[in-house]
């Protein structure tokens, strides 16, 4: 007995000893070095994850371990000096049972002043993960955490207060606050769903998250801002994890201030799309972004992306339209109001095919409608969040035109891309040349060649700058064209310095590959230099065409109420004969895009099979009309110096004025040859016929010449003067001379014409009819000829002809389109207009070549008036019947 008390005694001796161990061991400061280390290694070991503990740990002994912690550290294992996560105070119960199994079970787990940082550095280290690399090269993460982490938190309740996660990533700039002032994660039973509830600010905007995680049915996560509704509901439990997300944007201002963005735009949106992963592959589907802007600007995205990080599945349809679309601006004609409408892209790219894309752009002056095999239209990449608050896009990549063969390419980057500042841009030009000219001629046979050529853009969407400009055409023996200099704002067309310079071998080729009719000019070239600063334009040109120059200087001032362009034409040597050829090529050109010139393709043309048609809907004039229809007045000051032909020298002086409404020129003065003009023309531009008027007079051209030019083939002479006032289409000079209308007056004296046409009426038989004597030559002492002009029909009832002794009354008229002549011709005595006419004759038939028919004249003829006597002091060159008193 007596040795049984004394082995109970050293028992309870052992177990006081033990129990005094345990107690020093759980609670004194002494062994506070052995508490700390058993603590961090279970936990570092779980994590996957360094632990230190600065401060202390302290474990209470009952059926349970009561575990208090504070002052732990997560160094990061990446980036030296920052730790991963700082938490103040750390408590669980510890299973004794299951401890000593050496399984670790927590319960009552609560969490509080909880800091983590999740930072990424600019080589691209985080503080959340070491990267190591295996025996084959590739990198995988140093330490792993332990699967079995969640599988040690026995209890149904987990508190989380006072936690504060920084993500900061210096690659992308993102830089988010995310507080969660408190969260209760309840892990759910057998008859209670788990969920997790909290609330907290991200960048200052507060929120309440609320999940809920069913053991059976698909999971439900929402966050709920002030303007912000994000939700994230499990589809199906089946193999992976298929998760349909939606957002709801009621301000755009609160999504930038989430992000730490300038708050630049306001409007809505909505986002809504498909994550799904499985067999370690993740995608997203069912994409669909709509954004609406305030000012009415709007951009829609949907499609999927396909297996993240594969650019070869993705599938996107965007659209940006830049006005409503039962607001948009009105179609024009001129390339100042040009105005983008829209943007539509869309790409198909599936894993294994060869990826498809199509990008139209829409304006008020026409469309371009690319499709095709190719890269996307656009692609771009290092999106980040600038120290200011901007949004980045470090690298775009943009292809405007058809897919294989893109006429612009621009590389760059936008330091601001909410609001279109700070663009950079090395571009690549590649375009038809025809293009150049109008946009109607671009097709897929382009003999006037490409334009190539590079530039730079730098500005932003107020003012974008293009300079280092540089381009050229190649692949054509038609023209030449370099253009070089700079544009401070290409946007406005401001602060110019742009030089051009054009090399034609052959006009008639030339107009002959733009579908216009070949008019035979001769080797031509057109130099022009372009300034501008502010409001004042300046622009020098020298025009050559054969052995014609012409030199062009002019000076604008935009910012006057009714800018009027002040310009001189000058010209040291102009060649008659290269004059016209000149004005029959302007004409020609005048034509490009006229929609009713027989030699355009009409709309409704069919492409040839294979052809690319990318312009459609154009409306915009062709250039050399919108220069006429630019709202732009002129006042220009012509003076030929030397005008020269096969008949002597001459000059010419006029002036030309071009307001909205109206085009005018002179007094127009040439002489030439001993003939002279004076001309006043007049245009009026809102009227779609643009029909020209000159008025004025002319004197000093010889009759022979002209009826030469007729191909009349009787040799006359004489002087013409006349007084003209005529209207006239211009599209050609035959068209003005077809469609013209007005009245003349021509007139002639000291003249001659061959007497055998006389002879042939008959008139050459009796002296006195005619002459004294039969002769070859008949002398004309005067031409009167009244003429009323319409539609490119001359008619006449008062025109007479006189010889020294006959009067010849002629009527009838001349139709300039058909080149016919119907006159009636009566000749009679001077002075007795009453007497029959011996032998009148009709003239018939081509002008060139009429038919003349004699037949016996009519009986006498006799006033309504009775008048019967010449007046004492007659006058020449008017009917006689008419003077009759």
């Amino acid at each position: 007995m007596r040795y049984l008390i004394k082995g109970l005694m050293a028992l309870g001796t052992i177990a006081l000893f033990l129990i005094c161990a345990a107690w020093l061991i759980l609670s004194s400061s002494m062994f506070s070095s052995i508490r700390t280390a058993f603590i961090e290694n279970m936990i570092a070991e779980k994590l996957g994850q360094t632990v230190l503990i600065e401060d202390d740990v302290r474990i209470g002994i009952g059926a349970k371990l009561e575990v208090s912690a504070t002052g732990l550290q997560l160094p990061s294992s990446s980036i030296e000096g920052v730790d991963l996560a700082v938490i103040d105070t750390l408590h669980f119960d510890i299973s004794t049972k299951d401890l000593l199994k050496g399984k670790v079970s927590l319960s009552k787990l609560t969490v509080a002043g909880v800091h983590l940082n999740l930072f990424t550095n600019a080589d691209g280290a985080t503080t959340w993960q070491a990267v190591s690399e295996n025996e084959n090269g590739q990198k995988k993460p140093a330490k792993s955490p332990d699967s079995s982490v969640t599988e040690m938190l026995s209890d149904q309740e987990i508190g989380l207060s006072d936690v504060i996660v920084l993500y900061q990533n210096a690659q992308n700039g993102l830089d988010l606050d995310i507080q969660l002032s408190d969260m209760v994660l309840n892990r759910g039973t057998a008859t209670e769903d788990a969920t997790a509830i909290g609330a907290g600010t991200l960048n200052g905007e507060p929120y309440k998250l609320k999940g809920l995680f069913p053991s059976e049915d698909p999971f439900h996560v929402s966050i709920e801002f002030e303007h912000i509704s994000i939700a994230a509901n499990q589809i199906s439990q089946t193999t992976g994890l298929e998760v349909k997300t939606t957002v709801e944007i009621v301000e755009l201002g609160q999504l930038q201030d989430l992000l730490k963005l300038d708050r630049v735009l306001e409007g809505t949106g909505s986002i809504s799309a498909t994550y799904k992963v499985q067999e370690e592959v993740a995608r997203i589907d069912d994409l669909d972004v709509e954004v609406q802007l305030a000012g009415g600007q709007s951009l829609g995205v949907m499609g999927h992306i396909g297996e993240l990080g594969n650019p070869a599945d993705v599938s996107l349809t965007t659209r940006i339209r830049l006005y409503p679309e039962d607001d948009e601006p009105t179609a024009t004609n001129r390339r100042k109001d040009l105005k983008l409408i829209a943007v539509d892209m869309i790409i198909d790219s599936v894993p294994g095919q060869t990826p498809q894309r199509q990008m139209v752009i829409k304006t008020n002056g026409f469309t371009l409608d690319t499709s095709g095999e190719g890269p996307p239209p656009i692609k771009f990449s290092g999106i980040s969040r600038t120290p200011n608050g901007a949004l980045r896009v470090g690298n775009v990549n943009l292809r405007i035109g058809v897919p294989s063969d893109p006429i612009i390419i621009l590389n760059g980057s936008i330091e601001d891309a909410l609001q279109l500042q700070g663009i950079s841009a090395e571009g690549v030009l590649d375009i038809p040349a025809s293009s150049l000219i109008s946009p109607e001629l671009l097709g897929a046979d382009d003999q006037l060649g490409k334009f190539t050529g590079l530039f730079h853009l730098d500005g932003d969407i107020d003012q974008l700058s293009l300079s280092d400009l540089n381009g050229k055409t190649s692949e054509t023996d038609l023209w030449s064209l370099n253009v070089h200099g700079t544009v401070n704002n290409v946007l406005k067309f401001e602060n110019i310095d742009l030089g051009i310079s054009v090399k034609v071998p052959s006009g008639a080729e030339l107009l002959q590959a733009l579908s216009l009719e070949p008019v035979e000019t001769g080797q031509a070239s057109f130099d022009v230099n372009l300034r501008s600063q502010g409001t004042d334009w300046s622009t020098s040109a020298d025009v050559v065409v054969a052995d014609s120059g012409l030199n062009i200087s002019a000076e604008l001032d935009d910012a006057t109420t009714n800018p009027v362009l002040q310009a001189t034409i000058h010209s040291d040597l102009i060649k008659i004969d290269q004059i016209r050829t000149i004005v029959l090529a302007a004409l020609q050109l005048r034509k490009l895009g006229n929609s009713d010139d027989a030699n355009t393709p009409s709309e409704d043309a069919e492409t040839p099979e294979g052809a690319p048609n990318p312009l459609r809907d154009v409306t915009l004039t062709p250039i050399g009309r919108s220069i006429l229809l630019s709202g732009l007045d002129m006042d220009v000051d012509v003076d030929l110096r030397q005008i020269e032909g096969a008949k002597g020298i001459s000059s010419l002086q006029s002036e030309v004025t071009l307001d909205e409404k109206n085009l005018s020129f002179g007094p127009l003065e040439f002489e030439y040859g001993g003939g002279h003009f004076h001309v006043d023309g007049h245009m009026d531009l809102t009227d779609d016929a643009h029909l020209l008027t000159i008025s004025g007079k002319a004197g000093g051209w010889q009759l022979d010449d002209i009826l030469h030019s007729l191909n009349f083939k009787k040799g006359a002479s004489g002087t013409i003067h006349a007084d003209f006032n005529l209207t006239g289409g211009t599209e050609s000079i035959k068209g003005f001379a077809r469609s013209i209308s007005g009245n003349a007056t021509v007139s002639m004296s000291n003249g001659s014409i061959e007497t055998q046409l006389l002879d042939l009426a008959g008139l050459g038989v009796l002296p006195w009819v005619f002459s004294k004597e039969k002769q070859k030559v008949a002398p004309i002492a005067c031409l009167r000829a009244p003429l009323s002009i319409s539609n490119g029909t001359i008619s006449t009832k008062k025109t007479t002809l006189e010889t020294d002794q006959v009067q010849v009354v002629v009527f009838g008229g001349v139709d300039l389109k058909k080149k016919q002549l119907d006159l009636n011709l009566q000749p009679r005595k001077i002075g007795d207009p009453l007497s029959r006419s011996p032998w009148p004759a009709t003239l018939k038939g081509p002008i060139n070549q009429p038919k003349i028919k004699v037949k016996d004249g009519p009986r006498k003829l006799k006033r309504s008036d009775g008048a019967d006597q010449m007046p004492a002091k007659r006058q020449p060159c008017v009917p006689d019947i008419l003077q009759l008193q």
